[in-house]
């Protein structure tokens, strides 16, 4: 048997965090077995529809590097891959159940089948119209006089369904809590339940995950599978990814949970799946008593260890502090001329600066400036904001700040010049500059005007980077080079004047 596994997105607006995860779980099983991953867009509610959705959902997918074998625009021999391109094959298996007793044709609509819908939700039992046990025939007539109708599944009474699924354990429905669902709406576009069912047994679908809140929906599917002749796939329901704050389904109310968004944030794509790969997951590794738990992952590493046995039902919480420190130990391990490329990457697909990216495409010390600054930052737009200063000049530099509140505001002028002044005599090659002349000139310089230490090189950080924190002082200093130090310090005594 081939694996062949698939997640099927709404394009109903930007990608889910938890999508990506579900598609890690489905992509592993596929590449670890020799088989395919496909992508399916399952787009049949079309009132919900979002332009551009599916071509974000093809982008999410490109840069997080779970490349599907088959789906829209990768080709494949199951296609479409688009559900509302598959109509017609939707409505021939709507109306073979029909013809086998196993679904029915329905024709309430409006008030009529809310006031119905009511009085079922009071009884607390699955919905069961009256047309339900309708002559066929009769019903034909009706569909022939211009009645709009819609097609519901005949679910059986009195039934207990039963199943295994790979990560509840075994799960038990009572059929007379199931309504008779619609399965082909009046627009002739299937509903969710059958084109499911329909696509995953034609595209030969093995292995089915999504998330447990869909659990409730599998008697429905089950019964689909039962009433084609078909064999339903393992199916494996997710726990639900919780919010740290409400301990409710992930929301955008606490943060980010679009896929794009955490890219445009400035996350690293590795270590947002590295991270979302362990909500769910745990690795099958034996440690050794007080090893600590293995928890850096690379893509090939879990499609090697990666077994759904090994899936979690309990619900995991997204906590944004622990993906912050796995976005940092990405990029603090990251080779740095591929972090680098990254940053230009980065600005050019989310910062509205074209003067900084034609920067950072012709800077040949790009690589030094990102070396030096890159064990202190979480997010790649930390790393640009962290070496912005070398390449827009300060303006309009705030001195009063605390770590300045013993110097009195005139007394800096002079400090600059003085700092000038000693770093005139430096050689133009900054290569040849000695980290302890430069270190002592400037002590010396604050104990001529008897302050701290910590003041003069304050004051120098602050006419060079227009910040109070920077990348270690001299190694910065060296990358700018002596014209361009002098220069800003010169700027920063105009502003005085």
């Amino acid at each position: 048997m081939t694996v062949r596994t698939r997640l099927a997105p709404s394009p109903t607006g930007s990608m889910h965090i938890g999508g990506v995860r579900t598609a890690l779980y489905c992509y592993a099983l596929a590449k670890k077995n020799e088989g395919q991953y496909i992508l399916r867009i399952e787009d049949t509610d079309t009132k919900r529809f979002v332009e551009g959705s599916i071509e974000e959902i093809l982008k999410v997918h490109e840069i997080y590097g779970i490349k599907p074998d088959e789906g829209p625009t990768y080709g494949g021999n199951y296609g479409p891959y688009i559900q509302t391109q598959r109509k017609e094959i939707y409505q021939k298996y709507a109306h073979e159940l029909v013809e086998k007793g196993h679904a029915y044709y329905c024709f309430l609509f409006g008030d009529e089948l809310e006031n119905l819908q009511n009085e079922f939700l009071k009884k607390g039992t699955g919905f069961r119209s009256p047309y339900r046990d309708m002559p066929i025939e009769e019903a034909k007539q009706k569909i022939d006089s211009g009645e709009k109708y819609v097609i519901r599944m005949k679910t059986p009474n009195n039934e207990k369904i039963e199943y295994t699924d790979g990560v509840q354990g075994k799960v038990v429905f009572d059929s007379n809590m199931v309504s008779d669902q619609i399965i082909l709406k009046s627009n002739g576009l299937p509903t969710y339940h059958l084109a499911v069912v329909v696509d995953d047994h034609l595209m030969e679908i093995t292995h089915v995950f999504r998330g447990v809140e869909w659990l409730t929906s599998t008697p429905k599917q089950i019964l689909l599978y039962r009433f084609l002749g078909w064999e339903m796939p393992p199916f494996y329901h997710l726990s639900t990814i919780l919010d740290p704050d409400t301990g409710k389904k992930l929301s955008k109310r606490s943060g980010t949970v679009s896929a794009m968004e955490f890219i445009r944030e400035g996350y690293i794509p590795e270590a947002v799946n590295n991270f979302l790969m362990l909500l769910g997951w745990s690795p099958p590794i034996e440690r050794a008593h007080g090893e600590k738990e293995r928890e850096i992952f690379t893509l090939d590493e879990f499609i090697e260890l990666f077994d759904p046995k090994d899936l979690n039902k309990s619900n995991p919480v997204f906590n944004r502090q622990k993906l912050l420190w796995f976005n940092k130990e990405y990029i603090k391990n990251m080779n740095t001329l591929d972090l680098a490329n990254r940053v230009v990457d980065w600005v050019k697909n989310y910062l509205p600066d074209r003067n900084l990216l034609s920067h950072l495409e012709t800077d040949p010390n790009l690589e030094d400036k990102v070396k030096l600054v890159k064990d202190r930052c979480y997010l790649i737009k930390d790393l640009v904001e962290s070496i912005s200063f070398f390449y827009h000049r300060p303006e309009n530099i705030v001195w009063e700040i605390k770590q300045l509140k013993n110097v009195p505001r005139n007394q800096i002028p002079q400090i600059l010049e003085e700092l000038k002044n000693f770093l005139t005599d430096f050689s133009e090659n900054s290569s040849d500059w000695l980290h302890e002349k430069w270190e002592k000139g400037i002590r010396n310089i604050a104990d001529k005007f008897t302050m701290k230490h910590g003041d003069a090189f304050m004051i120098l950080r602050l006419s060079v980077t227009g910040k109070p924190v920077s990348p270690p002082l001299f190694e910065a200093l060296q990358l700018l080079g002596k014209q361009e130090i002098i220069s800003r310090i010169e700027s920063a005594l105009k502003s005085f004047k």
